[in-house]
């Protein structure tokens, strides 16, 4: 078995008997793995807190038959100050869930560290509206991995839909108008403000979404319609829903 180096994310972390721990990572170029580091939990551990959930490291791991081996990590990032603050622990923890369910072990989609990596270090800093960072992370990595949201014309008939009634098809990916609707079940109601908003989201990068100030039922909204259609694609419900939608609905009157 091969040793090797990589930058990674920690997505997860859980203990393993009385000294270590194993970590769910993703990796620059290896896709999602699965790591044991042995002796974490001593006090005279050469990893320290090292081996936190969010973050950014470069490590040496021993390639294993079920779990690969930390050796050596350097931290490049902590993001402590993503781990001290409420709030922003929740949205982060639900961006590393989403990441988490997305992939199978050992599978490779290009750019999806990236995007992590950069909306983390984009979530440490000053945002003005978390839920909307976290709603453009779930859009992004649905397209990222190929379910990309259609939202120009109605995925039924193709006709371009302007001042009328529209859902998301979470099924089939898209936006449908009020003639076809009767005929699709799983969908999500949209506001025209909700709409126009997603499809900002999708083409902005990670600082100027940062940078939005929305009203914050818009922002609830659109962050609703990604939950909902990340977990249509994912075929899987995110336990971060119920957590983040309610801090939200308990600051919004």
């Amino acid at each position: 078995m091969a040793t090797y180096k990589q930058e990674a994310v920690v997505l997860r972390a859980y203990d393993l008997g009385e000294a270590d721990r194993i970590l769910t990572m993703i990796t620059a170029t290896r896709g999602l793995r699965r790591a044991v580091a042995k002796g974490v939990k001593r006090t005279k551990s050469k990893f320290g807190g090292r081996l936190e959930p969010f973050t950014h490291l470069d490590a040496v791991l021993h390639e294993g038959r079920n779990l690969d081996t930390v050796v050596q990590v350097e931290i490049i990032r902590s993001h402590e100050p993503v781990r001290a603050d409420y709030a922003k622990f929740l949205f982060g923890e639900a961006m590393l869930e989403m990441i988490e369910k997305s992939l199978h072990e050992y599978q490779i989609i290009p750019r999806l560290f990236d995007a992590l990596r950069v909306t983390l270090d984009v979530l440490e800093g000053d945002v003005c509206e978390p839920a909307l960072l976290l709603a453009a992370f779930e859009f992004k990595v649905c397209s990222l991995i190929g379910y990309h949201p259609h939202l120009d014309c109605c995925l039924h008939c193709g006709r371009k839909i302007e001042g009328e009634k529209v859902c998301l098809d979470l099924a089939g990916g898209g936006i449908v108008c009020s003639r076809c609707l009767p005929g699709v079940e799983n969908r999500q109601n949209v506001s025209d403000d909700c709409l126009s908003l997603i499809r900002c989201l999708l083409h902005e990068d990670m600082a100027t979404i940062s940078c939005r100030s929305e009203d914050p039922r818009i922002c609830r909204e659109v962050l609703t319609a990604a939950f909902r259609f990340s977990e249509s694609f994912l075929d899987r419900p995110l336990k971060s829903r119920q957590v983040v939608m309610g801090y939200l609905e308990r600051g919004i009157p």
